[in-house]
Parts: C-alpha cells; sequence; structure tokens
C-alpha cells in the first residue's frame, strides 16, 4: 500500500475502488454505521489512513479553497527559539491577512498527527512543521497533500521543503574554539542523532575532533529535554575523568547542563569551560556572559513564512525535487567569558 499513501484528492469512491465496495458501503463504514461489520469498518479506515483522505474534502482540495489560516506545528514552546519563531511568524501572517494557529507536538506522533488532521480538516492554508523523530506514516501522506515548510529538522520521508541550521559547521567552530583554547578533553552533550540537526551536530563535533587528532569519546545524545542533559552532564563532571570543556547541542539541553553545573557548585569557566545554544538575552547574565552557537532566528522565521505564503500564492517551485530542496542558515559562534584556555 506504500504507493497510497502518496495519492492526494482522494474520495470516498477511491477506497471503495481499492476494496471493492460500495460507494455506500464506505461512506457508512467511515460514519460507523450500525449495520456495517466491524471488519469492513477495520479495512475502510484502515486504506482511508494509507490514502491519505481527509473527511469534508481531502487537502488538494484545501489550496484551492483554504481559510486564512497558518499552522505552526513546533515541539517545545518553552524553547526560546521557537518562541521567537512563533513571534515572527504571527507577525508575517497577520500583515497578509491570515492567522497562526499554533500546535505544541511535544515531540508526541500521535499529537502531530492529531494536530495536522484538524489543520487539514479545516482547510488551514499551509503549515511549517518541525517534524518528530517518526511521524505516523498519515502524517506523511497528509503533508504531501498540503503547501507545507519544514523548520530545523528534515525527515527524510517528508517532501516539503526545509529552512534548516548549516549545524555542523556551527558545532564545529564551536569545538575548534575550545581546542585552540587549549582544551583536550572535551565531551559533547546533543539532541538524538534520530533527528537530522541531531546528527548534524554531533557530526560537527567529530569533525573538529578527528582533525586535531583528538578522540571524540565522551558523548552523551538523548531527548532534547532539561531531565537529559541535567543527568548527562552530572555524571560525566563526577566521573573518573571529568571533560575541561562542554558544548552542549541544544537550547533546552544548555538550560540543564547550568542546573547540573549549579547543583555540584561547579562554575564556569574556573571549573570547566562552557559553549551553550541558542542566544536568549538571558545568556548574557551567566557569570560573564555564556559563549554560544548563535541562531539566525529572524532570518530563518522571515524566510520559512515568506517560502510558505509564496507556495500558498502558487509561485512556482524551483529546482527538480521539493525533497532536495533545503535552505540552510549560518549560526554564529558568539564567544563570551565562560569559556577560556587551559591554564598551566
Amino acid at each position: 500500500m506504500a504507493d497510497l499513501a502518496a495519492r492526494t484528492n482522494v474520495t470516498i469512491k477511491d477506497i471503495a475502488s481499492v476494496l471493492n465496495l460500495s460507494h455506500a458501503t464506505v461512506s457508512r463504514a467511515l460514519s460507523d454505521h450500525p449495520r456495517i461489520s466491524e471488519g469492513t469498518k477495520a479495512d475502510v479506515r484502515r486504506i482511508a489512513r494509507e490514502m491519505g483522505y481527509v473527511p469534508n474534502g481531502s487537502a488538494q482540495n484545501m489550496r484551492a479553497a483554504h481559510s486564512r489560516v497558518i499552522g505552526l506545528m513546533v515541539p517545545d514552546i518553552q524553547n526560546d527559539f521557537y518562541a521567537s519563531i512563533a513571534k515572527i511568524v504571527a507577525d508575517a501572517a497577520v500583515a497578509q491577512g491570515f492567522q497562526l494557529a499554533l500546535s505544541i507536538t511535544e515531540d508526541n506522533p500521535q499529537r502531530e498527527l492529531n494536530d495536522l488532521r484538524a489543520f487539514v480538516v479545516s482547510r488551514a492554508a499551509g503549515v511549517i512543521i518541525t517534524p518528530s523523530e517518526t511521524p505516523e506514516p498519515e502524517t506523511i501522506a497528509l503533508l504531501k497533500g498540503i503547501h507545507a515548510i519544514q523548520l530545523v529538522r528534515q525527515h527524510e520521508a517528508l517532501a516539503a521543503e526545509a529552512v534548516v541550521i548549516d549545524e555542523q559547521a556551527a558545532t564545529r567552530a564551536a569545538t575548534e574554539h575550545l581546542i585552540h583554547y587549549g582544551h583536550r578533553h572535551i565531551a559533547y552533550v546533543g539532541t538524538t542523532t534520530d533527528l537530522s540537526c541531531g546528527e548534524d551536530r554531533l557530526a560537527g563535533f567529530r569533525m573538529a575532533m578527528q582533525h586535531a587528532g583528538l578522540e571524540a569519546g565522551l558523548v552523551a545524545v538523548g531527548a532534547p529535554r532539561i531531565e537529559f542533559a541535567h543527568r548527562a552532564v552530572h555524571g560525566m563532571m563526577t566521573g573518573s575523568s571529568a571533560p575541561t570543556a562542554l558544548i552542549i547541542g541544544s537550547s533546552r539541553l544548555t538550560v540543564g547542563a547550568l542546573k547540573a553545573l549549579r547543583g555540584l557548585n561547579l562554575a564556569c569557566p574556573a571549573d570547566v569551560s562552557v559553549v551553550g545554544y541558542g542566544d536568549p538575552d538571558w545568556f548574557e547574565l551567566v557569570g560573564e556572559g555564556l559563549t554560544t552557537v548563535a541562531v539566525a532566528v529572524q532570518p530563518m522565521g522571515t524566510y520559512a513564512i515568506d517560502l510558505l505564503l509564496a507556495r500558498i500564492q502558487g509561485e512556482p517551485v524551483s529546482g527538480n525535487s521539493r525533497q532536495s530542496l533545503a535552505s540552510r542558515f549560518p549560526a554564529t559562534l558568539t564567544v563570551r567569558g565562560s569559556t577560556r584556555p587551559v591554564s598551566g
């Protein structure tokens, strides 16, 4: 059934044809009619999901008669980056006569699917999505039939254009900065490599360490949650061979790392040099300021919403394949007081 998931403009008649049932039977099955057997209902629902069928009009029809709503689907609004993106997208949408509807998925694939269904059924004009690690097959099918832009993460199964960060270059620059300061025992704490951004950030760290002839074995990757970073950094700093420097590969993980250091009464850079990720205003208030990988939030947010609006308004897609299109924005290493040369 893999080919069914790629179809758009799916109707009840299409489902009926696949199952060799009448149009009326499929309609009744979808409306949970008591005279339709449970087995038939299950078959109809399964095929409907695989084909990307949406009640009250397909995703394809949404393009021709959409509402003035744009969906923004992000994993965590407590993350300063996503909060800033929401503000940028909302302002730009309103300026063009659209309204922003926010979905906070918590990286939960089912929640992501439920919210996307709601956007499609309400005929939202399009969505900007930071996809979860393992989107449901129906999510992938639905996104193929609507105007969609991926943000920060690029999932290989999604054909939507992507607006991402040059993660490898950013993390490599952070690592080279610490190596230049004389650090040789550097640890990395980052987002799971099952996410494209996590994979690229770790690759940048390893590339810099390998180029300098250093071991890159002190690594912890996991969910982009404060609790994970807290556990990881606590374990590293209380181990038999604590690192002299830490690179943190996520803004939320940076919070967890700093909490762990404070709980251990360790200061940066006196006890350990630290490079964070993102650059909310409060990073300048950490000691003498936190050295960090600063993301181009305003340009990224503006580009993502402008790109989506262009697609909604019918501008042609450049390039040979939507899936190959990824606009990468550079990140800047902002050096402050949380890193210093190794003494002695």
